[in-house]
C-alpha cells in the first residue's frame, strides 16, 4: 500500500510540474522566431521582388516581402501568405513559386519578433500583425483579389482575419482546431483550459467567416495531427472545401503533386 501511494504521490508531483512548465513556456513552444539584423540582405533566386515595411496598430515595424506574378498580363489577385510559428521570411519566402506561377502576386509578413521585425510575439501582436498587412494590400488591390493563405500557426492568424474581412478567399493548410489541444494532442495528456493563454481558435473563427475557406492537410502530419485538421470540415461550406494530401505530413505537402493540382483548381474556381 505505501508503494502505491508512494508512486501516486510522485506521479502526481511530475504531473503537477508538467503543468507549471505548459503554463510558463507556452509562449515558447508556440513562438520560435530567428530574428535577422535590420540590414541583413535577402536573397532569392526569383525575379520581381521588394522589400517593404509596414507599421501594427501598436507601433510595431514588420518586415514584408512582394513577390510579382511573371509575365506582362496583371496579376490575377494577390495571396497574403501567413507563415508558421519557426524561421523568417528567408524560410517561407520560397514558397512564393507555387502562387507567382498561376499569376498570383505573393505578399509575406514576419510576425513581430521574426526575422527584421521588432517586437515579441504574442497571440493579440499576430493579429495585428495580420491586420497591418491587409491594411497595405488594400492600398495596392482591391479586396476582392486578396486571398489570404494561413499555414500552421498562420492559420489562426488568416482564420481572424477572413472573420473580420471581406476577402475573396481563404485557404489553411495543417491547421488545428485551437491551440491547447495541439499541446494536449503532443503531450498526451490533460491540460485544464485555464493555464492556456494562447488559443488561435480556428474552430471559433471558421463560424464567422465573410468568404469561402479551402483546407489542405496531411495524413501523416505529426505536429498538428491530421484529426485536429479533419475537426475543422463540419465548418467550411461543402466537403470537397477539405483537402487531403495522402501520405503528406507537416512541411512538405508541396511536395506532393496533388496539392499543386488542387491549389491551381481552387484558385482557378475564383478567377
Amino acid at each position: 500500500m505505501n508503494t502505491v501511494l508512494h508512486i501516486l504521490f510522485w506521479g502526481l508531483v511530475l504531473y503537477g510540474l508538467f503543468l507549471l512548465l505548459v503554463y510558463l513556456l507556452q509562449e515558447r513552444f508556440v513562438f520560435q522566431p530567428f530574428r535577422l539584423s535590420r540590414g541583413h540582405r535577402f536573397f532569392f533566386n526569383a525575379k520581381g521582388w521588394e522589400e517593404a515595411w509596414l507599421e501594427s496598430e501598436d507601433g510595431e515595424q514588420l518586415n514584408a516581402l512582394l513577390f510579382r506574378a511573371p509575365g506582362n498580363q496583371p496579376a490575377k489577385g494577390v495571396v497574403l501568405y501567413l507563415h508558421g510559428n519557426q524561421g523568417n521570411l528567408q524560410r517561407w519566402a520560397k514558397h512564393q513559386g507555387a502562387f507567382t506561377r498561376l499569376g498570383y502576386d505573393f505578399f509575406a509578413i514576419d510576425y513581430r519578433g521574426y526575422g527584421k521585425s521588432s517586437g515579441q510575439p504574442s497571440e493579440e501582436g499576430l493579429y495585428f500583425d495580420g491586420e497591418a498587412a491587409y491594411r497595405w494590400l488594400l492600398k495596392h488591390y482591391p479586396e476582392e483579389k486578396i486571398v489570404l493563405y494561413g499555414r500552421s500557426l498562420g492559420s489562426g492568424v488568416a482564420s481572424w482575419l477572413a472573420a473580420r474581412r471581406r476577402p475573396r478567399l481563404v485557404i489553411l493548410e495543417t491547421p488545428f482546431d485551437n491551440m491547447p489541444n495541439v499541446v494536449r494532442a503532443i503531450c498526451r495528456l490533460p491540460v485544464p483550459d485555464a493555464l492556456f493563454r494562447l488559443w488561435f481558435p480556428n474552430d471559433r473563427h471558421l463560424k464567422q467567416l465573410n468568404c469561402p475557406a479551402v483546407i489542405f492537410a496531411g495524413t501523416r502530419d505529426r505536429v498538428v495531427e491530421y484529426r485536429l485538421s479533419q475537426r475543422l470540415r463540419p465548418l467550411l461550406d461543402s466537403p470537397e472545401a477539405f483537402i487531403t494530401i495522402d501520405g503528406a505530413g507537416h512541411r512538405n505537402l508541396d511536395t506532393f503533386p496533388k496539392y499543386h493540382y488542387q491549389l491551381e483548381r481552387v484558385l482557378s474556381r475564383i478567377e
